[in-house]
């Protein structure tokens, strides 16, 4: 397996120019969000696909987007049997297996809607990042989203793909997503960053100018853990892999 440094959305549009996509769990936070966000990677996509159909489970926001009429979302619970029955040369899930709890109904959608030689891009958080440990260690709390089911890494990645008759052909570690420990080291109770929103409790200029002080001071304390790790799984917030169907189990993945 392969290993490499990427862009996440650029890797992605890319490998979908000219394709036919299915982007599963398409929407980003809710539909006012997407339509005004240019990294929106449904976006992104949608603007090089030969066509490209979103599925996500909102039920509303979906409701939004596709009056907007731009884009075409399907409202569906990834983890049930999608109501499709066409294939699709790539199926994109970003950032979702890490809220899911039926692994099952999800992989059988994929096998089922994917073409042969067709390609599954999952992106994820990674758990070994070295900020989310030495968060961890100085905090004695745990920083992610508070809506995550599970963490998966690479290893486990590849073993839980491989038991739906996928094989992993890349992992790319993502540049563009880490976040640095000193941005979120006064982190607390009483001025407390919220994940889903991205935003602290207190944005006065104090409190702004406090955190930056802080995390200058904390850096010099960090810096000698900071260049002792210099492993690249440990340096990257979060990976993609990249997946095909093993060619002699196709025809039963379809059944």
């Amino acid at each position: 397996m392969d290993t490499f440094i990427v862009s996440k959305n650029d890797f992605i549009v890319e490998k979908c120019f000219k394709k036919k996509v299915l982007d599963l769990g398409c929407l980003r936070h809710d539909a006012s969000f997407s339509l005004v966000d240019s990294r929106w990677l449904h976006g992104q996509i949608a603007r090089v696909a030969t066509e490209v159909i979103g599925v996500d489970y909102l039920e509303r926001e979906v409701e939004k987007i596709n009056a907007d009429g731009r884009y075409t979302i399907l409202c569906a619970d990834v983890t049930k049997r999608i109501p499709l029955d066409d294939i699709f040369d790539v199926v994109v899930a970003g950032d979702l297996i890490e809220h899911l709890t039926n692994f099952d109904g999800f992989f059988q959608n994929i096998r089922r809607l994917l073409a042969p030689g067709g390609i599954l891009i999952i992106s994820t958080c990674n758990p070994f990042y070295r900020e989310e440990f030495f968060y961890t260690a100085f905090k004695n709390s745990i920083f992610q989203n508070p809506e995550h089911t599970c963490w998966i890494d690479p290893q486990s990645m590849e073993q839980l793909l491989g038991r739906f008759c996928f094989q992993v052909t890349m992992l790319g570690l993502i540049k563009d997503t880490r976040w640095k420990l000193k941005d979120f080291i006064s982190n607390a109770v009483d001025n407390r960053f919220d994940i889903l929103q991205s935003r602290w409790s207190h944005a006065g200029l104090f409190a702004r100018a406090q955190r930056k002080a802080l995390g200058a001071l904390f850096s010099l304390y960090y810096l000698p853990f900071f260049l002792c790790i210099r492993n690249p799984l440990v340096r990257y917030a979060d990976y993609l892999v990249v997946a095909q169907l093993n060619t002699n189990n196709h025809e039963n993945s379809r059944s």
